[in-house]
C-alpha cells in the first residue's frame, strides 16, 4: 500500500494526559500497550480561542481547564479575555416574545404588524400567515415564500430574521421597514427630487436584478410592496406569489405558470389575454408603472377589472397591432378582447413634457406592449438616463417626515377624510 499512512504513532511517555483533550484529534479505537494511535490530521478547534493542534514531540501551551461545569480550554497564565458579542442569555420573560404596536398592512396571505422584541427592544415587522381557510396543513405559497427568503442575500430584498409558532398562528418576523412606496407617494406634502427618485428606482432595479439573475419571478411588484427605511434603503419585499422559473426549453414546452397573479394596476398585457407563457418580462411591466408613478404619485392604468384594465392600457399605450407583436393572436383571450378600432399611442402627449428624454426613453422601453421587446433590469441599470443630470441623490426627504407611512395608512386616513366630507355635506344639506 503505498502513500503516506493513515495512522501516526505517539508514544505516552511524550504526551501526558494531562495536555491531551479529545476535542483536537479523532481517536482510533485500537489501543496499544504502552502506545496510543490518532489520526494524522487534527480536528481544529473553533471559536474565538482557535489555535492549532500540536504536532510532533512538542508540548501545547494549553492544558484541561480545571472548572467541573464548563467545557472550556485556559491558558496557564491567568485570562481576562471577555467575548465581544453576547450569544445567549437567561431572560425571564412571561408571554409573547414580540408586543405588538399597531397592523401596518394586510395582503391575501395575512396581516402585517409592527412589533417590537421584549429583550432586544428592536422594532421587527410580524406577518401572520393565513391558515382559517386550509384543508390540506400548512399553505404552499407561504412554504414556497419561506424557502426563497431564506436563500436571498441582497441589500435590496427584505430578509427573513425568524419563524415563531403563537397560539395555533403562525409569523414570519422581518426587520422593520419604516414606510412603503405607495404610502410615501399618497402623501402629497412630501417633496421628493428628480435626484432621489433616481436612487430610488435604481435601488428597486437592483432588487428586481438580483431575483432574475436567480431566476426568480416575483408576480406582483407594485408600490406597497416597496420597503423605505430611514436611512434611505429600500427592500423589495412580499414573495407570496413570486416562484423559480422552471428549467425547461421555452421553445419546445411551455412552461404553464397561472395567470391569476400580479395586482391589477400592474399586470402587463400579456397576463391580461390570459398567457400562461411569460418570465421575467412580467416584472419589467411593473418596474415600467412605478418609474411613471413617481412622477405622477398615482398609478397610471386603474381599471375595475381584467378587461376595463386591458382597456385602460389600449387607452395610453395604444391597441396592440401584429407589426409589434407578431405573435399575439395566439394568446388565449386576444380574438374575446379584441378591440373594434384602432387606437393610436398617447403615452408621449400624457407622459414627454413630465420626464426627461431618457427617462422618457427608459419607460418606453419598459412598458413595451410586446413582451420579448421589453429590455431586462441589467440593461435598464445600464441606461443612459442614471448617467444624465440631475444625479441620483441621497434619500433625504425620508428625514423630513413626520410619523411613518404605509398603504394601509395612507388608506385609513383616504377613508377618514372621505367620512369628513360626506358628514359635513349631510350637515350642509341639512
Amino acid at each position: 500500500m503505498s502513500g503516506p499512512p493513515r495512522f501516526q504513532r505517539y508514544d505516552k511517555r511524550h504526551y501526558n494526559d494531562e495536555y491531551y483533550d479529545d476535542r483536537y484529534y479523532y481517536r482510533n479505537d485500537y489501543y496499544g500497550q504502552d502506545q496510543r494511535y490518532y489520526y494524522d490530521e487534527p480536528r481544529l478547534p473553533t471559536g474565538p480561542r482557535a489555535t492549532t493542534a500540536p504536532r510532533g514531540n512538542a508540548q501545547p501551551t494549553f492544558k484541561r481547564a480545571k472548572v467541573s461545569n464548563k467545557n472550556v480550554m485556559e491558558d496557564e497564565e491567568e485570562d481576562t479575555w471577555q467575548p465581544e458579542m453576547l450569544f445567549m442569555r437567561h431572560v425571564d420573560i412571561k408571554g409573547p416574545v414580540f408586543e405588538r404596536i399597531n397592523q401596518v398592512g394586510e395582503g391575501t396571505y395575512g396581516k402585517v404588524y409592527k412589533a417590537k422584541n421584549k429583550i432586544t427592544g428592536q422594532l421587527v415587522a410580524l406577518k401572520r400567515l393565513r391558515l382559517e381557510s386550509e384543508r390540506e396543513g400548512f399553505p404552499i405559497t407561504a412554504s414556497r415564500e419561506i424557502g426563497l427568503l431564506q436563500s436571498f442575500d441582497h441589500p435590496n430584498i427584505v430578509g427573513l430574521s425568524e419563524m415563531m409558532v403563537e397560539k395555533n398562528a403562525v409569523y414570519m418576523v422581518f426587520t422593520y421597514m419604516n414606510h412603503d412606496l405607495a404610502g410615501i407617494l399618497q402623501q402629497a406634502e412630501i417633496v421628493i427630487s428628480d435626484g432621489e427618485k433616481k436612487n430610488i428606482f435604481k435601488q428597486l432595479l437592483r432588487g428586481i436584478n438580483y431575483l432574475h439573475t436567480k431566476k426568480v419571478i416575483h408576480r406582483d411588484i407594485k408600490g406597497s410592496n416597496i420597503l423605505l427605511d430611514e436611512k434611505g434603503v429600500l427592500k423589495i419585499t412580499d414573495f407570496g406569489l413570486a416562484r423559480r422559473m422552471k428549467n425547461i426549453n421555452s421553445n419546445v414546452e411551455s412552461p404553464n405558470y397561472t395567470n391569476r397573479v400580479i395586482t391589477l394596476w400592474y399586470r402587463p398585457p400579456e397576463i391580461l389575454l390570459g398567457s400562461t407563457d411569460y418570465g421575467r418580462e412580467v416584472d419589467i411591466w411593473g418596474i415600467g408603472c412605478l418609474l411613471i408613478e413617481l412622477f405622477t404619485r398615482h398609478a397610471i392604468f386603474q381599471g375595475t377589472d381584467e378587461v376595463d384594465q386591458l382597456w385602460k392600457v389600449y387607452d395610453i399605450m395604444g391597441t396592440i397591432t401584429t407589426d409589434e407583436w407578431p405573435d399575439c393572436d395566439k394568446l388565449p383571450w386576444f380574438e374575446m378582447l379584441r378591440p373594434n378600432s384602432h387606437k393610436p399611442s398617447l403615452f408621449r402627449s400624457k407622459f414627454g413634457s413630465l420626464l426627461s428624454p431618457q427617462c422618457f426613453d427608459l419607460a418606453t422601453k419598459l412598458l413595451s406592449k410586446n413582451p420579448k421587446n421589453r429590455i431586462s433590469a441589467s440593461e435598464a441599470l445600464r441606461h443612459p438616463y442614471f448617467v444624465e443630470e440631475p444625479l441620483e441623490q441621497k434619500l433625504q426627504f425620508l428625514s423630513k417626515i413626520e410619523g411613518e407611512w404605509h398603504e394601509f395608512e395612507a388608506k385609513k386616513k383616504r377613508k377618514l377624510l372621505r367620512e369628513a366630507k360626506q358628514k359635513e355635506m349631510t350637515n350642509v344639506s341639512g
